[in-house]
């Protein structure tokens, strides 16, 4: 004799499922609605002139210095896994490190065909078998307009203080036995306090020159993924 639910005993599983989809779908609704007002609220910044922080980028994707191609269609593209690449707004241009990032690529390729294989120790993909697997490549592409919602930050040239440079300038030099010969004026294998300030006073106005010439060098602007929760969309 087959058993089974009745309809009374099924009712209440159905409604159960039914409310679970309907928490899911509510939860789902107000996340979407969330990231929208964020969105909408953020003010786009230009990267020449952006505050350090939580910022809005809309510019277009420039693809690393390195070519970089998608790995089953050879596509040139942006963004690959954590590969860098670069965001140019007309004002300047920041790197984008797309780790840890919701991208949400505008290109798509969908095709059928043999299965992907990774090449062990290489980017490359073989494809064997038949064609019945179905694959879709989501791509950033050359050119192709971006919005980037992330931390933004700007690195100085002089990351250092002078003092700190100055400092292993020193030991750098002292551990060089050419180096230490060059300041050894009597060849005794030791330096005089006269020998050591003389190394000093060069090394001091190495670092000072060679700071000089980096401090007149842009910054360097970086996005990333926030340290808290906050959003990190690239679309």
């Amino acid at each position: 004799m087959l058993s089974g639910l009745s309809p009374s005993g099924a009712a209440p599983q159905v409604l159960l499922m039914a409310l679970a989809l309907g928490a899911v779908g509510l939860v789902q609704f107000f996340r979407l609605q969330r990231r929208r007002r964020v969105m909408e609220d953020m003010p786009t910044a230009r990267i020449r002139s952006a505050a350090q922080g939580y910022v809005e980028l809309i510019g277009r994707a420039l693809p690393p210095d390195a070519p970089l191609f998608s790995p089953i269609t050879r596509t040139p593209c942006c963004c690959k896994s954590t590969t860098q690449f670069w965001l140019d707004d007309d004002t300047g241009r920041c790197i984008v490190d797309p780790e840890g990032a919701e991208v949400r690529a505008r290109s798509r390729n969908t095709w059928k065909g043999a299965a992907a294989q990774l090449i062990p120790g290489t980017s490359e993909v073989l494809m064997t078998g038949d064609n019945d697997h179905r694959y879709t490549e989501h791509l950033i592409l050359p050119g192709q307009t971006l919005y980037a919602l992330g931390w933004f930050a700007s690195l100085s040239p002089l990351q250092a203080s002078a003092h700190e440079e100055v400092r292993e300038r020193i030991a750098a030099w002292k551990a060089d036995p050419q180096q230490r010969r060059s300041f050894d004026a009597n060849a005794d294998g030791e330096l005089s306090m006269a020998e050591f300030e003389q190394l000093r006073q060069r090394a001091a106005a190495a670092v000072e020159a060679e700071r000089r010439e980096r401090a007149a060098q842009p910054q360097t602007h970086v996005l990333k993924k926030p340290k808290d929760r906050r959003l990190f969309l690239l679309t």
